[in-house]
């Protein structure tokens, strides 16, 4: 990726940026007054068939996104429902447009859904959609029970952002990233999770990546309402990208664990030896910003081979990654 081309690109959204203030659309993410909970996407989708493709790497075109005219979203082909796993792991599969390759070691299989438009005004912003593509690896992953189900969201990436200021302020700081990726990124510059109606609390194990048809940035974090504790629910392995075209926005979210969390945000959960403790229980005044800081230092010390699953296993399958037009 050259720098002619990064800084149209920059410039692009700057263009976008003036006329959204034009148009008073805020592009900030506000925190409700009274936080409602972390919402799921509750319209009913329609399948999308899984189909077993022998896909051979191909080039990945220079990053170029284009925020100065509408790109049209394309509607993801429907089927009958998904009643079985799809192909043996470790295989291509399709969902719509999406190509991955599901790694044994992460789940057995998979489910894609076309999630229909939610574009109404009275919509919570976390809830609306132009329409989107839904991965699931739900009932074949690897881990049970946790706090975030592991999905991949495909969102057509103008339509997004002129719904949902949210997504704008995602792929602004996206492509800040992407523009000059060997400057270290701290965590208050990653990506916010646009269809979160929560913050970030920390950040660990930040690195730029590339999928077959673009770029991106993954990291391991905690979203909450309120100064949570680091603990294996509520962790996740979170990825956002952008396909070289600028067509289309990627949002991944897989749980992941590390024995050296406690397994729940409980007060009395166990805390095993050289975790960090959890001070804000004793004193709700306790410095949480040394805490986070704690905790992203004992995380990026980590082997990645002692996370469930392992940072390269996820890394494999979000290298894997392929969105056709």
């Amino acid at each position: 990726m050259n720098n002619t081309t990064l800084k149209k690109l920059f410039l692009s959204l700057s263009l976008l940026m003036v006329t959204t203030v034009a148009c008073d659309l805020l592009v900030t993410v506000a925190t409700p007054a009274v936080p409602a909970p972390v919402s799921t996407n509750t319209t009913m989708p329609t399948s999308v068939p899984a189909t077993q493709t022998a896909d051979p790497n191909s080039p990945t075109p220079e990053v170029f996104i284009s925020l100065t005219q509408a790109i049209p979203a394309t509607a993801v082909p429907t089927g009958a429902p998904l009643d079985q796993p799809s192909p043996a792991p470790n295989t291509l599969v399709t969902f719509g447009r999406l190509t991955l390759d599901i790694p044994s070691s992460v789940a057995s299989g998979a489910s894609g859904s076309d999630i229909a438009p939610v574009t109404n005004d009275d919509a919570a912003y976390w809830d609306k959609t132009p329409g989107h593509l839904q991965v699931s690896l739900n009932d074949y992953y690897v881990l049970q029970g946790k706090l975030h189900q592991p999905q991949i969201y495909v969102y057509p990436a103008m339509p997004y952002v002129e719904l949902v200021p949210a997504a704008f302020e995602s792929i602004h700081r996206l492509n800040n990233i992407l523009y000059d990726p060997d400057t270290p990124i701290g965590s208050d510059q990653l990506p916010p999770i646009p269809l979160f109606n929560a913050r970030q609390v920390f950040a660990s194990n930040v690195q730029v990546m590339s999928f077959q048809s673009g770029r991106g940035v993954r990291f391991l974090t905690e979203y909450a309402q309120y100064p949570a504790s680091a603990n294996n629910t509520d962790l996740f392995y979170h990825f956002q990208g952008i396909t070289s075209d600028g067509a289309y926005f990627i949002v991944a979210i897989f749980p992941i664990t590390i024995p050296s969390l406690a397994e729940t945000s409980d007060g009395g959960a166990a805390l095993p030896p050289g975790g960090i403790p959890y001070p804000y229980f004793a004193d709700p005044n306790a410095d949480m910003q040394s805490y986070y800081a704690a905790v992203t230092t004992l995380l990026n010390s980590a082997p990645a081979d002692t996370f469930t699953p392992t940072i390269g296993q996820l890394d494999a399958l979000i290298q894997s990654m392929r969105i056709t037009p």
